[in-house]
């Protein structure tokens, strides 16, 4: 359902909204943020209609110790662009306002982590309120690790972005509004055309092709629920907190780019299909799984000095 916006800002936001869908923009973007700001403007700030200084750092302070506000900033920065593009004296925050949260470094997996997961995943229990939900986490995870594919992107596949005679699956209007069509390993495609008349049976209605039990696309919350699901049934390391479905494409970079470290391969040649292939906007984005295997480069003999650095010489 759509939010509904009531406060002085009402007009705007929706304007906003409805501009930005036609440059392109998914139209779910910033609506929870602005609707939160709405409900806080309408309480706090009934006769304003202008974003200032004073309202939007009054409703930022006011969410802080909730959660982090990077969203609400964009949020509310796209807001005070619009109402400035319209004539009207609004703050506009400047794109670094607030520093940008450290990057978590992702937990890569060794060999029995991802067995043991893949195979909690295969024994996930029946639950009659969801009946497709146990052989959903055998293969979502699956498709998502073999492809790296983001988890929204998995998440809103449907029927038709599947080639089952050649062995792809189209992503539509992915990140950055791009769209790629992909190789999918032969065997994950069959375990995917299996799970696929199974679902049919069981939701005959949907084109969703991972549909939960209302036969919609399931949320962001919920593939995650599942996926910690699998991992503490594992046995996996506690603690991790922040591990969610998106380690699973951490894992795949980090594994290509190890395989080809391991056959010498040129990486100045495979690095631009990686991009492609894993959707990134620039190379720079791929080149980031390089920081993630210090251990594997220091290993490899191109990292050997012993022939450039001489020996120190000591004086007796």
């Amino acid at each position: 359902m759509k939010p509904s916006f009531h406060s002085g800002f009402a007009v705007d936001i929706r304007d906003m909204m409805e501009w930005r869908g036609v440059l392109g923009y998914t139209e779910s973007c910033y609506t929870q943020e602005l609707a939160a700001f709405d409900r806080y403007c309408q309480k706090n700030f009934p006769d304003t209609s202008i974003l200032t200084w004073e309202i939007s750092l009054s409703y930022l302070n006011a969410i802080r110790e909730r959660r982090g506000v990077r969203t609400d900033v964009a949020a509310l920065r796209n807001l005070g662009r619009y109402q400035a593009m319209a004539g009207k004296a609004a703050c506009i925050f400047p794109a670094d306002y607030f520093s940008h949260k450290k990057r978590r470094m992702p937990y890569i997996m060794n060999d029995r982590e991802l067995q043991r997961f893949f195979k909690a995943a295969d024994e996930y229990p029946y639950n009659k309120c969801c009946p497709l939900l146990t052989y959903t986490a055998a293969v979502i995870f699956r498709l998502q690790y073999s492809t790296g594919m983001r988890p929204q992107e998995t998440r809103h596949l449907t029927r038709q972005d599947f080639d089952f005679l050649h062995d792809t699956v189209y992503i539509a209007d992915s990140k950055r509004h791009k769209d790629r069509c992909i190789a999918v390993p032969h065997k994950i495609m069959v375990m995917c055309r299996k799970y696929d008349g199974i679902a049919r049976r069981i939701y005959p209605e949907t084109n969703v092709f991972f549909p939960n039990r209302n036969k919609k696309e399931h949320n962001a919350a919920s593939i995650q629920t599942l996926f910690h699901k699998c991992w503490e049934k594992a046995g996996n390391p506690d603690g991790l907190e922040y591990c969610t479905p998106y380690i699973l494409r951490h894992n795949f970079a980090t594994r290509r780019i190890t395989g080809w470290m391991e056959d010498g391969k040129d990486f100045d040649r495979y690095m631009p299909y990686l991009s492609a292939y894993m959707g990134h906007q620039t190379f720079h984005e791929t080149c980031y799984y390089l920081h993630l295997m210090p251990d594997r480069l220091s290993r490899m003999d191109c990292m050997d000095i012993s022939d450039v650095v001489p020996e120190a010489a000591y004086e007796e």
